[in-house]
């Protein structure tokens, strides 16, 4: 290792610069260690590489210094030689969170192979918008699509808790494709929920008493080193003092002279104290200051030591290869072993506790003055510079939230333990905000109780404050995030109108406003709101917020009927995101372009252009449910529902639906779980699947008649529309259903939602027409108008009934028959799309599964395996498709498949 010591190359943060807080992509995290001179060979060990191919997992599970490392880098090449691609990742304390750990995996899966990781390492900037199955979802994707075998090597897996690791990690080990194989090392368990899908043979444990040196292994390795024993059972007597621990016998070998006297009956620790005693007096009390540090630099150690003493102990760290790695490929971080460096810390603490915390506390201004927060605040805590640490918290914290690094709050509160009494008010405050935007409302919303009532017994903390109308603010929040938007709007105002907030949080409250409007069709101010404000810093955080209002404004114009102007909008957005980003990443951030993109989907999809609609759905889906609000998740979940019916995919239609319904659950958000429920009568009833239709429909109305805030009428409308649906398959329904109805529609008509009108119309219209009464034509031509202005042909197709446009065809009135007619053949185009694939048709359930894992570029065993079926039987299954189909190779058919 070339250690180099020039202050002047210790990269300094620019002023205004965030520092190291963000996911760094250093690319020793991602390379597999080298191996070490002096390696012994280990035959028993290294043979297991063979068995890599075989097994889904392998664990390599030891205490520190047991060789977990090396042994893993020797598969690693092992692997490499065979020409087997091989991803290596080494954790750290940093990554525990499940978003920064998927991010890694990410980085080093393209580090193996440039086709790989590409999705989730686009999402660097903006990754605590995103879920850890929405990144899992890409990366498997990704996997699923390479053919090409890989090894992904994940070590110090004992660095991040249990909780992250199954997060981050179950689905990926549990859903991966058969030709990707994981090796965890790890000093701990696993945690058992970890592994609970694999069985037997697809597991390979090495532990520690495996790990251990033998005695004929011990023997080899003192012999590499020119250990010559004094006596004959002198071997014995060091194998039994170290137990085997190969960091005890690298130890042992460290200390000058290593005879078995010093050595038997002795710990590591007294090794570390043999190995620091014949150290000069000079580097010696340096050396227990590197104790203090996780990581250190040499302007750091300049700073600290004098650059004399500096160069001087970076010098010894290189001559004597005292436990240390270099950090950055760059070598200007290192760190210390953690066993030799915690050896070092408590010794010094126990000795001189004053000086080392002392150290730390000016170590820790070093790191602040750079903005490397995390470091400045750790050894900020353990120093007891408690007061210091609550300013940096203070500045630090606010501008964490506005760049959307949430997880970096936890990640602080998980590992220095801040407890309620110790946490300073500003960083409670970031907290709140971190879980209200993570959408933990509830904890979020406790957290803010408990900030308001601490206010309450602070002077000076009043309405004339600016943290009282923060709280407020975050309270506001919360409120709309729950939908709450009777609620919310009016609050969101009075803590607009106090002029109290800074920028960002002045930007939440337009936004709450703005969706309280929109649910109460109060045009005038809606339109009236004050635009969103931009960050004089150029904070790209700060686009968020137009990317909400800006959709927003776009449902707001196409629930009034300007469909067209809508789509203007939201093309402009997307415009704006992509001119926003193009200095700085490939593409756009998906969290920008979800909410845009999941309006452009609806839209197009009610226009009746299924191939927009369907382009525009796979920018969103994988982002929509972190970013967006309750409205444009619906829109979302339900286009790509109905696109999925359409493409001859109900079961996929079904599934989507479960995950919105669940979604709905989770967030207990009763306006999307009655969306949901509407959904799945729609799609019932066009699949004659009546009592569960019915059965959906009580639900509905169960949730109808709740007492709720949200605002609008939408609870109202989706049962009034299921009811209609089923009346139209000739289900009893209420007595008062076309009175209600009516009553609604009267609603709707006041506020100007137009699409609304047209829908409900729609449905009313038919059932009125099919009860041969004779306010129907009234009704179905005033919707129809609708539909022809505003091109929204799909809400003439998507009628809850069997085959709408032929059945419903008789009722449309006579003079708009041959409008209707051009009307329903456009929207009617997928099923001659649909006609026009018969041969796929044909296929049997079994083939369709084949053909789909052909596309998906799975050869007949990876296939065999998935199916749990026999190679010979996927041949069979293949020629009977190839008959089927008249293709004759497997990419025809594949692409017959995509077509169809």
């Amino acid at each position: 290792m070339n250690i180099r010591f020039d202050a002047q190359n210790i990269p300094a943060a620019a002023p205004g610069a965030q520092g190291s807080d963000a996911p760094l992509l250093l690319k020793t995290k991602i390379t597999a260690p080298r191996r070490g001179r002096g390696i012994l060979p280990r035959p028993r060990l290294e043979q297991h590489a063979a068995l890599l191919h075989e097994r889904r997992l392998a664990i390599l599970k030891a205490p520190p210094g047991f060789g977990k490392t090396t042994l893993a880098s020797i598969w690693a090449e092992v692997l490499l030689a065979q020409s087997h691609a091989v991803a290596w990742l080494s954790l750290d304390a940093q990554d525990d969170s499940a978003q920064r750990l998927l991010f890694y995996i990410a980085a080093a899966l393209n580090q193996a192979n440039p086709a790989l990781g590409l999705s989730c390492m686009s999402l660097r900037a903006e990754l605590t918008f995103f879920s850890s199955e929405t990144l899992v979802g890409l990366l498997i994707n990704e996997l699923s699509q390479s053919v090409e075998p890989i090894t992904l090597f994940i070590d110090d897996l004992h660095c991040i808790d249990d909780e992250v690791l199954v997060e981050a990690l179950h689905v990926l080990l549990q859903r991966a494709p058969p030709h990707v194989h994981l090796v965890f090392i790890s000093r701990n368990e696993l945690p058992a929920a970890l592994l609970t899908h694999l069985y037997a043979d697809d597991l390979l444990e090495i532990d520690g008493n495996q790990l251990r040196f033998e005695l004929e292994e011990t023997r080899d390795l003192l012999r590499k080193a020119g250990f010559e024993p004094q006596q004959s059972n002198d071997v014995l007597c060091i194998q039994e003092s170290a137990e085997g621990w190969i960091a005890a016998l690298r130890a042992f070998l460290l200390t000058p002279g290593h005879t078995v006297a010093r050595i038997t009956p002795r710990s590591i620790c007294n090794l570390f104290d043999d190995v620091i005693g014949h150290l000069d007096e000079s580097v010696r009390k340096p050396l227990y200051l590197l104790g203090l540090l996780e990581k250190f630099s040499a302007g750091l150690l300049s700073t600290l030591l004098g650059h004399r003493a500096a160069t001087a102990l970076m010098d010894l760290l290189q001559q004597r290869q005292l436990f240390v790695s270099a950090l950055d490929p760059e070598e200007t971080w290192f760190s210390l072993h953690p066993l030799f460096r915690e050896h070092l810390k408590k010794a010094y603490l126990r000795h001189h506790e004053a000086e080392a915390r002392a150290v730390m506390a000016h170590a820790a201004d070093w790191f602040a003055e750079r903005k490397l927060w995390l470091d400045a605040i750790r050894l900020g805590l353990e120093s007891g510079e408690v007061w210091q640490v609550k300013l940096w918290i203070e500045h630090c914290a606010t501008t964490l939230i506005e760049q959307g690094d949430f997880t970096t709050l936890v990640i602080l509160e998980k590992h220095w333990k801040l407890q309620p009494a110790e946490c300073p008010l500003p960083l409670k405050m970031a907290r709140a905000w971190a879980m209200g935007l993570a959408l933990e409302i509830g904890p979020a919303l406790r957290l803010a109780k408990q900030i308001e009532t601490e206010l309450g017994g602070l002077p000076d903390q009043g309405k004339s404050s600016p943290i009282y109308w923060e709280v407020q603010s975050l309270q506001a929040m919360l409120l709309g995030l729950a939908d709450h938007n009777m609620r919310s709007g009016p609050w969101a105002r009075v803590c607009y109108e106090s002029s109290a907030t800074r920028p960002w949080i002045t930007n939440v409250l337009l936004n709450l406003m703005s969706g309280s409007l929109l649910r109460q069709a109060n045009w005038d101010a809606f339109y009236q709101l004050p635009p969103t404000l931009d960050a004089q810093d150029g904070n790209r955080g700060y686009f968020l917020h137009e990317c909400y209002r800006q959709s927003l404004t776009a449902l707001a114009e196409g629930l009034q009927g300007r469909v067209a102007c809508a789509l203007d909008g939201l093309l402009a957005l997307v415009e704006r995101i992509d001119l926003s980003f193009s200095d700085g990443l490939a593409k756009p951030n998906p969290v920008l372009l979800a909410l845009p993109n999941a309006l452009l989907a609806h839209f197009n999809y009610l226009r009746g252009d299924a191939s927009q609609a369907t382009h525009y759905l796979q920018g969103c889906m994988d982002y929509i449910d972190m970013g967006g609000f309750l409205d444009c998740i619906a829109h979302a979940f339900v286009t790509s529902a109905r696109l999925q019916v359409q493409q001859g995919h109900p079961g996929r239609a079904r599934r989507t639906l479960e995950r919105m319904s669940s979604l709905a659950q989770v967030r207990e958000w009763p306006r999307l779980q009655s969306w949901a429920l509407m959904e799945r009568v729609r799609s019932c009833l066009q699949g004659e699947r009546v009592r569960e239709a019915a059965g959906c429909l009580r639900e509905l109305q169960q949730i109808r008649a709740m007492s709720l805030d949200d605002g609008g009428v939408d609870r109202w409308l989706f049962a009034l529309l299921a009811e209609l649906w089923l009346g139209l398959n000739g289900q009893p329904v209420r007595a008062e259903l076309v009175t209600d109805a009516q009553a609604l529609l009267t609603e709707l008509r006041q506020r100007q939602y137009w699409l609304m009108v047209a829908e409900l119309g729609v449905a009313l219209g038919f059932y009125l027409a099919s009860q041969q009464d004779q306010r129907s034509e009234a009704l179905l031509i005033e919707a129809l108008e609708v539909v022809r202005d505003t091109g929204a042909v799909c809400l003439l197709r998507d009628i809850g009934i069997p085959q709408a446009c032929a059945t419903l065809t008789p009722y449309i009135p006579a003079n708009w028959r041959a409008e209707v007619t051009a009307l329903f053949g456009h929207a009617g185009d997928a099923d001659e799309d649909k006609a026009g694939c018969s041969a796929l048709l044909a296929l049997t359930v079994k083939e369709r599964q084949v053909m789909q894992l052909v596309a998906e570029g799975k050869s007949n065993k990876q296939i065999a395996k998935d199916l749990s079926v026999t190679p010979e039987t996927i041949k069979s299954h293949m020629k009977s498709i190839f008959a089927k189909l008249k293709v004759e190779s497997r990419a025809q058919a594949a692409v017959m498949l995509q077509q169809g």
